[in-house]
């Protein structure tokens, strides 16, 4: 897969440099930055993120090219802004997963586990598919995977405590490898078809309920 280039056509390094969007200290300025982004989502499922320059974003949000820069150095800096916009919409939906209570995850089968689980995602996904194209460039933060591992831990302690934490910690990580495995691989090769990346979520929830409950299912025996 090529890597995205910015205006002077040099190759992106997204993957390698923070954020470095300057934080506004005005409400017009934060709406004027929601509007750069919202733009920038609108290109890169339009065009994808090689059609991204920062001209044709200032054009599409009708913002002038000096403002850009000024809340945005480079190119980089735009996709990192916009790919954390969507990683603080992603974590309230794992704040409102970890409200759940005990005795509901206990109840629930395996499949609508992972239904809970995963069905907020997809929505955002299909609401959001610019989120789906930047996924497979950007970095993801480890410790936010650690902390995003520990609903998932309780869940899991929840419905098999008669087993050893450390089969309990080996489902977990099963899960969440078979999910990142999967999306990181397919999501590649779905770029440009934002179609095709949502049909391989679904698959994804459906091989993990079918894993949760062979799993439950041999821990009963």
């Amino acid at each position: 897969m090529n890597k995205p280039r910015d205006d002077s056509g040099e190759t992106s390094r997204t993957e390698e440099r923070p954020s470095t969007a300057r934080s506004p200290l005005q409400a017009r300025g934060r709406a004027r930055i929601e509007a750069v982004l919202d733009a920038t989502a609108e290109l890169i499922v339009e065009k994808g993120l090689e059609g991204v320059t920062m001209h044709g974003v200032a054009r599409r949000a009708q913002t002038p090219i000096g403002s850009m820069y000024h809340f945005f150095p480079d190119r980089d800096s735009l996709l990192a802004a916009l790919w954390d916009r969507h990683i603080a919409a992603l974590e309230e939906l794992e704040d409102e997963l970890s409200q759940i209570d005990n005795d509901t995850w206990r109840a629930l089968t395996a499949e609508a586990v992972i239904d809970r689980f995963m069905t907020p995602h997809i929505d955002y996904f299909e609401r959001n598919p610019d989120c789906l194209m930047l996924m497979p460039s950007m970095r993801h933060d480890e410790d936010k995977k650690k902390h995003k591992h520990s609903t998932l831990r309780r869940v899991i302690d929840t419905r098999m405590p008669d087993i050893k934490p450390s089969e309990r910690e080996l489902y977990v990580d099963m899960i969440h490898a078979l999910a990142s495995g999967a999306l990181t691989v397919k999501l590649r090769s779905a770029m440009g078809d934002v179609q095709l990346a949502k049909r391989y979520l679904r698959e994804v929830r459906r091989a993990l309920a079918a894993y949760l409950a062979a799993v439950e299912a041999a821990v009963a025996r």
